[in-house]
């Protein structure tokens, strides 16, 4: 018993080469293809070049192809053999198929999933494929070096929406041959191995796994619009449905009530209802979608499509771009005049910061209840109250840590994240954490008293008991009342059952945050002067340097030299930062000049446009979120640099006298770096810019060429609407005309004036005019009148 094809086609083959055919000019492509594309070079190439099977050339291969023709009822093809690096297997040939498999895949596939591709390959055979995805595989290379354009009858039948139409059959098709595959192994295993074999996966991939991911995808591509639309981006111009849509179809096939009745002999084409199957990224529905799902206004998505282009897309002139040269040439000069050298933190900076910090201390103690007027009297109850674990642990540890780097090398005192983190593990796990100067981790127990274990598992165990009691009272609601729980209620719930061990993780935020204030301004001893914790970002570049492929690097022992002997603790980073926020100055104004001259301009140039407030494109005219005002401050803020760079290079110059450890110091010293910093967001920000747009454009000529497709498919339909009308029209009047001149036949042949008379009038209605006479008095008085006789 064989196979029909019509039983087990795919249905979006079916349609989708309904539609090609459906082209006007299709008819005529296919005929000059057919007349003009000599099969007889291919013929002798793969004659001379190829090693053609048979009983006796590699007849364990040639063996697996006429069982299969036999169940698909075809003849057995020509089955040729050639060298290749890829694992592939083609059908070719116009008028008598062949099939071509490469070294590779007879290599690297087993008998049973050989059987399967070469069942593919006889499928496309069985459906009659072969002489359309001749056409297709011509289409899918660069059509101006094609055999194709070289005919010139083929050349006259293409058109852009015809070849967008067969390509996506080719993609159809091979489902319809995947179908046919599964039926001559009778199941879909040795067909999705052999995918993904050729896919290039070993036998580690779980085939299982691999569908219910193909399941996952259908889902996620089918719950949007947008990720159809992304999905149709990826897969314009390929060949083939991807590897997840074709396994996932073929798993689908074998499951299906249609493969088991064409196995048993019991499936009839007359009874065949195929339920209309979506393929993952076959195409975007546009006019015939599910009802479930929200048709696609392409009217409204160019129209957003354009919005958000027209944002990205820099309209910048040369009037533009001398602002922002100007403007940056401005920022220079103000920084060069009134800011300079900002490298060298100064005394009032340090000053300041010094007092900052102790005033923060007093005043942070006050507010805690501890009415300590002096500095190291604050400083001393802040520690009495605020004590931590691991203080003091790593004393006589042997862990190259010093009195004056502890700070630094004890990961709990850094003001950071990672330092919360590590403070909650000395607390809940007892341990301390330190990172020495060459970078090496010390985890360092700390001393645990009964007390303490007892406040660390009586909030975790009343936690997890309360825990335990909301799941049980939750599990009971449910089980009585049949619905189930809100899951923002859990959390809730949960949260709220979670309280003690939240309490608990507080109370030790609290007292870190404490404790790191008491050693801001130094010890009790050297109250405002003595070293502090580290800065955030000395504590964060330090937690970075120790990580392990930084480790050897060097860079913990250069951190910890700024930290003793730079004395570079958190009053110095707020003093360097103050000092960095007056390079500021400059780049914020730079940034002003620009926004407000390019504000007002385009204000006055939409208001001169529409002379109406109303009418005025106010997205183009404010100053943020477009890319005009992008490439402004991009231009702007990197003349502001190079500028800045001719200044600080000419300065240390001078002062240097040409002694470059000199010329470096000043030139680091003067150079700005919040400027260096606004430059280079703004390339990052003009490359990111760069890439939507190119993304926008790609995505609206998707849905150009979606709108064009549609708008072509309603004029053929208008077409042949009107074609019928018309047909129609002519039908009447022809049978209108024989009628009127039977009648003034007869009516000349009998004498009958009325009959005749009856008969002009029809004519004349039918040619569009309204009849001078209708009977024979209206014929007489005519007659009788001046008026002219019309024929």
């Amino acid at each position: 018993m064989s196979y029909a094809p019509d039983t087990y086609i795919h249905e979006l083959d079916r349609r989708a080469f309904d539609a090609v055919a459906s082209f006007p000019k299709f008819q005529k492509l296919r005929e000059a293809f057919s007349a003009e594309f000599d099969e007889r070079a291919a013929k002798i190439n793969f004659l001379s070049t190829a090693i053609r099977l048979n009983e006796r050339q590699m007849p364990d291969v040639y063996s697996l192809l006429p069982p299969v023709c036999e169940k698909l009822g075809i003849e057995i093809p020509e089955l040729y053999y050639v060298q290749s690096v890829e694992m592939n297997a083609a059908t070719a040939g116009s008028r008598s198929p062949y099939i071509v498999v490469t070294s590779e895949l007879v290599d690297k596939l087993p008998a049973e999933l050989l059987a399967a591709a070469i069942a593919h390959e006889c499928g496309h055979i069985a459906c009659q494929h072969y002489f359309y995805h001749l056409i297709a595989r011509q289409l899918m290379n660069d059509r101006e070096r094609t055999l194709l354009e070289k005919l010139k009858g083929v050349k006259k039948a293409l058109s852009p929406e015809m070849v967008r139409a067969l390509l996506f059959w080719d993609r159809c098709s091979e489902l319809s041959a995947d179908r046919a595959a599964v039926l001559c192994c009778g199941d879909s295993a040795p067909m999705i191995d052999a995918l993904l074999k050729i896919y290039g996966y070993d036998e580690r991939i779980n085939r299982d796994e691999f569908l219910n991911q193909a399941m996952d995808l259908r889902a996620f591509i089918s719950s949007s619009e947008d990720n159809q639309v992304i999905e149709q981006m990826l897969i314009q111009g390929e060949s083939h449905p991807r590897l997840a849509t074709r396994a996932f179809e073929c798993a689908q096939w074998a499951k299906s009530e249609q493969f088991h009745a064409i196995i048993e002999g019991t499936y009839s084409v007359a009874s065949d209802k195929p339920e209309e199957q979506e393929v993952l990224g076959a195409e975007i529905r546009t006019n015939e979608q599910a009802p479930e799902q929200r048709p696609i206004n392409l009217d409204y998505e160019l129209e957003k499509i354009n919005r958000e282009l027209d944002r990205c897309t820099n309209h910048a002139n040369q009037a533009h771009y001398n602002i922002a040269i100007l403007s940056g040439i401005l920022a220079g000069a103000i920084d060069a005049l009134f800011i300079g050298d900002t490298g060298i933190i100064s005394r009032e900076d340090l000053a300041f910061s010094h007092k900052s910090v102790n005033n923060f201390i007093q005043h942070y103690a006050k507010a805690r209840g501890l009415n300590s007027k002096r500095l190291n009297t604050a400083i001393s109850e802040l520690e009495q109250t605020f004590k931590v674990a691991q203080d003091n642990v790593w004393k006589y540890a042997g862990i190259n840590v010093s009195p004056k780097d502890h700070h630094l090398a004890d990961l709990a005192h850094h003001p950071t994240p990672a330092g919360l983190t590590a403070a909650l593990i000395v607390q809940f796990l007892r341990v301390g954490m330190f990172v020495n100067k060459e970078g090496e981790w010390h985890f360092i127990p700390v001393e645990t008293t009964a007390r303490d274990v007892l406040g660390i598992l009586a909030p975790a165990a009343i936690t997890g008991i309360m825990n335990w009691l909301v799941m049980v009272a939750e599990g009971k609601y449910e089980e009585e009342t049949g619905k189930e729980i809100p899951r923002s209620l859990k959390r809730i719930i949960h949260l709220i059952a979670s309280t003690p061990m939240i309490i608990e993780v507080v109370k030790c935020a609290d007292n870190w945050f404490g404790h790191l204030v008491s050693d801001m301004g130094g010890s009790k001893k050297t109250a405002g002067s003595g070293m502090g914790i580290p800065g955030v970002f000395l504590s964060l570049m330090y937690e970075i340097s120790s990580l392990p492929f930084l480790k050897d690097s060097g860079l913990t022992a250069i951190l910890d030299d700024m930290y003793v002997n730079q004395k570079m603790d958190m009053r110095h980073e707020i003093a360097a930062f103050k000092s960095l926020g007056r390079q500021a100055i400059p780049v914020v104004l730079n940034e002003l000049y620009v926004r407000t001259v390019y504000f007002i301009s385009r204000f006055l140039w939409e208001y001169e446009e529409h002379k109406d407030f109303k009418t005025i494109h106010w997205d183009q005219v404010l100053p943020f979120g477009n890319r005009t005002i992008d490439r402004m401050l991009t231009v702007a803020s990197l003349t502001f640099t190079m500028a800045d760079t001719a200044d600080a290079a000419v300065h240390a110059a001078i002062e240097s006298g040409g002694n470059w450890v000199l010329f470096s110091g000043r030139f680091v010293s003067r150079f700005n770096y919040v400027g260096a910093g606004r430059a280079a967001l703004s390339i990052v920000r003009e490359v990111s810019s760069e890439k939507r747009q190119a993304q926008l454009i790609h995505e609206k000529m998707i849905l150009s060429e979606m709108k064009t497709s549609v708008m072509m498919k309603r004029l053929q339909e208008y077409k042949e609407a009107l074609n019928e009308r018309i047909c129609t029209f002519l039908a009447e009047d022809i049978e209108a005309f024989m009628q009127g001149f039977d009648e003034m036949q007869r009516g000349l042949s009998t004498g009958d004036s009325g009959l005749f008379i009856h008969g002009n009038v029809l004519i004349q209605r039918v040619m569009g005019r309204e009849p001078q006479f209708t009977t024979q008095d209206e014929f007489d008085d005519l007659m009788d009148s001046d008026m002219a006789l019309q024929l």
